[in-house]
């Protein structure tokens, strides 16, 4: 019986056969192409949530990344990808707006952390309806996502609890209570972002953002100073944070 033949590999002088090649260069492209349209389709959507409000629709995502929905979804499994996708985007935006204007060599304790609260107030009033989107998660399609979100948010603030750590890591502190304390003041940020915001897009502000920033940054440095006092810390807030701490405290 006669069957197709398949073509054997040919044998390299001494007996070895030459192997294919280890990467495919077409699937490499199409993986590359498939994120860079992942990333304009997320781009499309910020802009669709700053300017129709959070309760915009996958349909007018689509139409303002010039699209169809169908295409929508060749590129996200569900609107909770696609959701969770706008949260990491927020995300990212933080802390490339945060890692430039930070020093923790050189800066105070409470710079640190006013300066971190003000990168976050001015991206909150830059795309306020992409903020409530991510945080009030108003569709049950979104309930998941927002999850998602709100833990990315966590991430920054243990991430930052992360970096005082690091600073006083010959202390060590007890970490269970710097992640309490991170997670405390993210629902804080959160609520407070909330508040500030209003209830509604037409909303206006509730006080003006250079207050709101103070109140924030003191609420933040103040749940700081609170949750390293209950470890037996006292820290000068007016010192970079290697130096904010007392040697002999460190030492004890």
């Amino acid at each position: 019986m006669l069957g197709v033949r398949v073509p054997r590999p040919k044998p390299k002088p001494g007996g070895e056969t030459t192997a294919g090649p280890k990467v495919d260069a077409r699937s490499e492209r199409w993986r590359e192409h498939r994120k860079q349209v992942r990333a304009q389709i997320v781009d499309a959507a910020f802009r669709a949530i700053d300017q129709r409000g959070p309760e915009v629709s996958v349909r007018e995502i689509a139409e303002e990344a010039g699209t169809a929905k169908p295409k929508i979804y060749r590129h996200f499994t569900d609107k909770a990808d696609l959701f969770q996708a706008i949260g990491e985007r927020l995300r990212d935006m933080l802390w490339a707006e945060i890692f430039p204007v930070i020093n923790l060599t050189t800066d105070s304790a409470s710079e640190v952390i006013k300066r971190s609260i003000e990168q976050y107030v001015y991206l909150v009033d830059e795309h306020p309806n992409v903020v409530r989107f991510v945080l009030q998660g108003r569709f049950p399609e979104q309930a998941e996502a927002t999850m998602r979100a709100v833990n990315e948010g966590r991430e920054i603030t243990l991430a930052m609890a992360e970096l005082f750590n690091n600073e006083l890591r010959e202390m060590e502190l007890d970490r269970q209570a710097m992640e309490l304390a991170a997670f405390a003041t993210f629902g804080t940020a959160a609520s407070s972002t909330d508040w500030w915001l209003g209830p509604s897009p037409d909303s206006p502000r509730r006080m003006p953002r250079d207050r709101f920033i103070e109140h924030l940054a003191t609420i933040m440095m103040g749940a700081i100073i609170g949750t390293t006092a209950l470890l037996g810390v006292k820290i000068d807030p007016d010192l970079p944070i290697h130096q904010a701490v007392p040697r002999d405290e460190a030492s004890g």
